[in-house]
């Protein structure tokens, strides 16, 4: 009887020590687990504030593409109107200037004394 019960408490305690290590493991999984779920969410986080400030700069991006958009238009209507005031005033033409103007000899200067 005494080898049945030394087996059974051989058999108990193997019992015993594949249980712990069982659960030793779970616990490693378990430790890591938690350790990777908050490493993953301050990346979620740190993306989630990179891609508010992302929306932000678009918004004053197209903000600056109206504005521009704008002005450029004001501009286009300047020159539409600048070239249909060109179109309905006939150019003068401008005279040449005559020739003896241009050969206009400077006076003598005489000494008096």
């Amino acid at each position: 009887m005494e080898r049945t019960e030394r087996s059974e408490k051989n058999d108990a305690q193997k019992a015993k020590l594949f249980f712990l290590i069982l659960a030793l493991v779970v616990a490693g999984l378990l430790v890591w687990s938690v350790v990777s779920a908050n490493k993953a969410r301050s990346e979620r986080d740190a993306v989630k504030m990179e891609v508010e400030t992302l929306k932000q700069d678009n918004a004053k991006l197209e903000q600056m593409v109206k504005d521009l958009n704008q002005e450029n238009n004001v501009l286009k209507n300047q020159v539409k109107q600048l070239q249909a005031k060109s179109k309905a005033k006939p150019v003068a033409k401008k005279k040449a200037p005559s020739k003896k103007a241009s050969k206009k000899k400077p006076p003598k200067i005489t000494n008096v004394n």
